[in-house]
Order: structure tokens, then C-alpha cells, then sequence
């Protein structure tokens, strides 16, 4: 019965992020392809400051916006496999959507052994900054930025609904997975 319910409801996510994606208007998808992302510097859970211009110009970057679903926790391990093969030419940086709740957060990094970084956002700099409209406690429309080594936006994705092919290929075309 959990399996059934478990899978319901990640069909039901599935679905209500496509209907969103389609019936979003354009103009308000937030920042667009080709944009640079703008520097952040957000804490991790050891308290350290990560920013996003640490990465560049070495490295390309994947931002996983997330409130940690079941559909992406799903996809966790295809970050991970990355990061650990290919950590010295890409940076893979989650930002939970989640505010202050460490619990979800830490239970995630625990589970599944996330060594890349994963940063608390309680101001909403997905939302302010990045245009990213989301309730609280729930992800953006696109939670999956691939960004070149200047920090444009090369490909703008939600992490449940992208297939493993596209994902590598769009990293395999900045050269940065093999």
C-alpha cells in the first residue's frame, strides 16, 4: 500500500509540475537562457559561506533548487555519481527551498551520503533574485540550472521530470563529463 501511495504521488508531482510549465506564462519563468546568474553566498550546514563565483572561471555548475520531494530525492544519486566522478570540472550546489528547517536538509545529506554542497536560503534569493516564484516549502517551476564556466544559464530543467541522457548530454557539451 506505501508503494502504491509513494508512486501516486510522485505521478501527481510529475503532472502538476508539467500543467505548471505549460500554462506559465514566458515572461514570468524568471531568469532566462543565456543570463548570468547572479552571485549568492548562502551558508551550508556546517556553517560555512559557499558563493557561486568561487566556481568560475574553473568549473561549470549545476544549482539544484529543492525542497527535497520524494520525485527528486529520487535523482540524488545521478548528482552524486557526477560530483564524485567529475568534482574537478564541475560544482554541484543544492539550495533548499525550505527556509530554516534543517531537519529534511540534514536527513537528506545523511541518507544519501551528499558530499556536494547543500545551502540554506532563508531570505528567498531564489525568489528575489533569480525571479523563481515558489510557495514556501515548495520548489520552483525549473529547479535544475546548468551553468557554463561564465555563469550563464544553459539549460533551465526540473530535476524529476529531466532523463538522464539529457542531463549528461547538456553537461557533456560544455565538456565537463566524459
Amino acid at each position: 500500500m506505501k508503494w502504491i501511495i509513494k508512486n501516486v504521488k510522485a505521478i501527481f508531482w510529475k503532472i502538476l509540475i508539467y500543467s505548471r510549465w505549460m500554462l506559465t506564462p514566458f515572461y514570468k519563468r524568471g531568469t532566462g537562457l543565456g543570463e548570468r546568474v547572479p552571485d549568492f553566498g548562502l551558508l551550508d550546514f556546517r556553517g560555512r559561506k559557499v558563493t557561486l563565483s568561487s566556481a568560475f572561471p574553473g568549473k561549470a555548475v549545476v544549482l539544484w533548487l529543492t525542497n527535497l520531494c520524494s520525485s527528486c530525492e529520487e535523482r540524488i544519486p545521478l548528482l552524486q555519481k557526477v560530483y564524485e566522478k567529475d568534482r574537478d570540472r564541475i560544482e554541484i550546489i543544492a539550495i533548499s527551498t525550505l527556509g530554516d528547517d534543517r531537519e529534511i536538509p540534514e536527513m537528506m545529506l545523511k541518507n544519501h551520503k551528499i558530499d556536494f554542497p547543500l545551502l540554506f536560503d532563508p531570505d528567498d534569493w531564489i525568489g528575489r533574485v533569480l525571479k523563481f516564484e515558489h510557495p514556501p516549502g515548495a520548489c520552483p517551476l525549473y529547479n535544475l540550472l546548468i551553468l557554463d564556466h561564465s555563469g550563464r544559464i544553459t539549460l533551465k530543467h526540473h530535476l524529476s521530470a529531466i532523463s538522464d541522457d539529457k542531463f549528461l548530454e547538456a553537461l557533456r557539451k560544455l565538456g565537463v563529463v566524459d
